[in-house]
């Protein structure tokens, strides 16, 4: 069985923005994400896993650097990146929701709809499937212990696919350092252990 640890990375300048940072906006972590990944490395121990894999975006790749301490070969795997929200991609969320508040549920993450806005968003039924074709590679493994370094969104995609929850925002995304466990069977069968664990920041 495999265990899979699914990490979304620590906080960019535009988390703290608040702004969408979705698969078209690449920024690095900024001084409070590096000491979150540094924080979570401690609580780690790399050794005891076998595969690392990241998004290509630098900053799932920076964390998963971190975490990795130069221990294993880092596998970036392009279905692991955020969803991509087109031309809304690093817009205020704060000005998004003035102007669409149709497309915000009660946590202020996006709907599925928002689509009805933005031709070359994601759709989000897309972003399950790749996460989804994820897992079940991984899962053919054996007895492994797995990192996948992300994000935001592809968090609770994981946990929706996982579940077979109906609505995504019954599903609120862990915050930055943010880690969640679940167990995979080779049969397909799939557990979900704990979910947004975080560590503390001094």
């Amino acid at each position: 069985m495999v265990e899979l640890y699914v990490v979304r990375h620590g906080e960019t300048d535009s988390n703290s923005q608040r702004r969408l940072n979705g698969g078209l906006t690449d920024l690095p972590l900024n001084d409070v994400g590096i000491k979150q990944a540094k924080n979570l490395a401690k609580e780690i121990n790399i050794g005891d896993f076998d595969e690392i894999y990241t998004s290509p975006l630098i900053r799932a790749k920076q964390t998963a650097e971190i975490l990795n301490q130069g221990v294993h070969d880092i596998k970036i795997d392009n279905r692991l990146i955020e969803a991509r929200y087109g031309k809304w991609d690093g817009a205020s969320e704060a000005e998004l929701m003035s102007e669409y508040p149709e497309v915000f549920d009660e946590n202020q993450f996006l709907f599925p709809e928002y689509k009805k806005y933005v031709d070359d968003g994601e759709d989000y039924e897309d972003v399950y499937k790749r996460v989804d074709d994820f897992m079940t590679e991984i899962a053919k493994k054996g007895d492994r212990k797995i990192m996948a370094v992300c994000h935001g969104f592809i968090s609770r995609s994981f946990l929706k696919v996982i579940t077979g929850a109906q609505n995504i925002s019954a599903i609120v995304q862990p915050g930055n350092g943010g880690v969640s466990k679940y167990r995979l069977t080779e049969s397909g069968t799939r557990f979900l252990t704990y979910y947004g664990r975080q560590t503390d920041i001094d």
